[in-house]
């Protein structure tokens, strides 16, 4: 006989304690990703999922401690997990989100953009601005500005989502827009330095304004910390503005003083660059590039990496060949630097790094191929051709070149002095480190010169340089032979860059919307007396003139 029950109905107890148990996980998992015990953490969120796939929180938890713990492939999978089965709540939303930027899962990020809709009014304008940050990282301007534009409907005076809003409008074309946001952004927070910065590249629309604005951005950096991030920019902003306005011997120490403070804010070591350039040529000889690749149907459409030092043209370069009917411009992709860190399960610092080096006769170089077509080739959008314009594809054109057999490479070239100095005056933040020193530039500058070469060596025919000057000068010859490399004849719409439709989200976002112009005197040449050190590294006899293009 059964002895009678002493306890409570199990059956009655198991929801409570199923719910107590999880709860205990959580609290478990989540002291184990706070004491950094990222293996660990990985673990438990693993069983957490597992107990419960439909959780997308637990999988947002694996997929972050996996990436922390250094297991690429894992966080990559986990991601896409907590993606399918969809997250509950804007802050998990918001968090796959950062995830699916961080591993460039574009198609995923705007269909998540999409199902986010719904979670809407639980956020407030910076959870808004933050996610159409997310959006604009991949090149989603269309879907930032949808979301901007609730950010701004619900705080009209929120000047971090105006001056999200303005630059998109800027990526996007509207300069009246992206103008008027601006000035918003400024007249909400006066030393909203990133606003004036991003402002001051508009400012070939509005020459007759730029004594006022040079006195606001004096007046306005006089009330930040020496040396901040404010200061930084507005003394970037200044010199551009000093620089249009022919005060040369005032704009220069403008660009010292913002050069000399951002160089102070990085750890950087250029040796370090210099020996990966030369071990990627080193590796990535002729015999390796000549390996299995990926062959896909004839019908597919096909890549072509546009490569070059940033500020080397190829941003008017892609928007010219985007003006054929047979090739789509596909952006600023880190398509296959993504597919590449999936294939080694190793997460790179930058495009490559060391450790991807050394781990490349692991990866299987057809299916790389494959994944790389299979997560971008809706970038062609039905056309024949997709640009991937990503300066520092540069770096991994032996990997591309032996994973991908049909893709072609152009290499934009400019002089040395002009693109050199043109680097020198940007503020890109931390991922151009080289750009804020003028022997580190000079340095960079020549590591970039011999890797090419050695590209040129081993990819022989399937590698065009495009001079920019002649492309300027010439562009109806220049442009028939880049279409002649690619296999396509003359349309003379390439000739039309300032057409409108189409993102640019670079630095040339407001530059080439004025169509094209015969390039004039070297911006350089005014300050060519405080330039000593880059003509010295650039290995330039005497007062130079534009030189060989890099």
């Amino acid at each position: 006989m059964t002895p009678p029950a002493t306890g409570p109905d199990p059956a009655m107890a198991a929801p409570d304690d199923a719910a107590a148990t999880r709860e205990r996980a959580w609290a478990h998992a989540n002291a184990l990703a706070a004491a950094r015990d990222w293996p660990g953490a990985a673990d438990a969120y693993a069983a957490l999922a597992g107990s419960d796939p439909t959780d997308a929180a637990a999988w947002i938890g694996l997929a972050k401690a996996s990436g922390r713990a250094g297991r690429y492939r894992a966080m990559h999978a986990a991601a896409l997990r907590a993606h399918a089965a969809g997250p509950r709540e804007w802050p998990h939303t918001l968090a796959l989100a950062r995830l699916l930027r961080d591993l460039h899962e574009t198609r995923a990020l705007a269909a998540l953009c999409t199902a986010m809709a719904g979670f809407a009014d639980a956020a407030g304008p910076d959870g808004l601005v933050a996610l159409a940050d997310l959006l604009v990282d991949e090149d989603l301007h269309d879907e930032a500005l949808a979301w901007l534009d609730r950010a701004v409907d619900r705080a009209p005076s929120h000047g971090p989502a105006r001056y999200v809003r303005g630059s998109t409008r800027l990526f996007l074309g509207d300069m009246a827009g992206a103008r008027d946001d601006l000035e918003r952004a400024i007249a909400a927070a006066p030393h909203f330095a990133h606003a004036h910065r991003r402002l001051s590249q508009l400012r070939a629309q509005d020459r007759a304004g730029a004594a006022a604005r040079v006195e606001r951005l004096r007046h306005e950096r006089a009330r930040v910390a020496p040396g901040s991030e404010h200061d930084i920019h507005f003394s970037h902003a200044l010199f551009d503005e000093l620089h249009d306005l022919g005060r040369h011997d005032e704009a220069w120490p403008e660009l010292e003083r913002g050069m000399r403070a951002k160089r102070a804010t990085l750890r950087y070591d250029v040796a370090d660059d210099l020996r990966l350039a030369e071990a990627i040529g080193d590796r990535c000889d002729a015999g390796f590039i000549a390996g299995a690749g990926f062959e896909p149907a004839p019908d597919t459409p096909a890549p072509v990496f546009i490569v070059g030092l940033f500020r080397s043209g190829s941003t008017v370069l892609e928007r010219m060949l985007g003006g054929h009917p047979a090739v789509a411009a596909g952006g600023e992709s880190m398509g296959f630097a993504a597919a590449l860190r999936l294939a080694a399960d190793h997460r790179s610092r930058g495009p490559i790094d060391a450790g991807l080096l050394e781990r490349l006769d692991a990866v299987d170089w057809p299916a790389l191929g494959r994944d790389f077509m299979a997560a971008n080739a809706w970038r062609a959008r039905g056309r024949a051709l997709w640009t991937e314009k990503l300066p520092t594809n540069a770096l991994l054109l032996g990997c591309i070149a032996r994973a991908l057999p049909r893709a072609r490479f152009i290499h934009a070239a400019r002089a040395p002095m002009d693109v050199c100095f043109s680097n020198l005056r940007m503020l890109y933040g931390g991922f151009a480190p080289w750009s804020y020193d003028q022997r580190e530039l000079a340095a960079w500058h020549q590591a970039h010169v011999r890797l090419m070469a050695h590209w040129h060596a081993v990819l022989g025919p399937r590698l065009l340089d495009v001079r920019h000057d002649a492309l300027l000068r010439e562009p109806e010859a220049v442009m028939r032979g880049v279409l002649a490399h690619l296999g396509l004849g003359f349309d003379p719409e390439v000739l039309r860059p300032e057409r409108s439709g189409g993102a640019v989200a670079t630095a040339s976002a407001a530059q080439v919307r004025s169509g094209l112009r015969a390039p004039g005197p070297p911006e350089w040449r005014p300050y060519v007396d405080r330039l000593g050190p880059l003509i010295a590294g650039l290995g330039l006899d005497g007062p130079p003139g534009s030189g060989p293009p890099a």
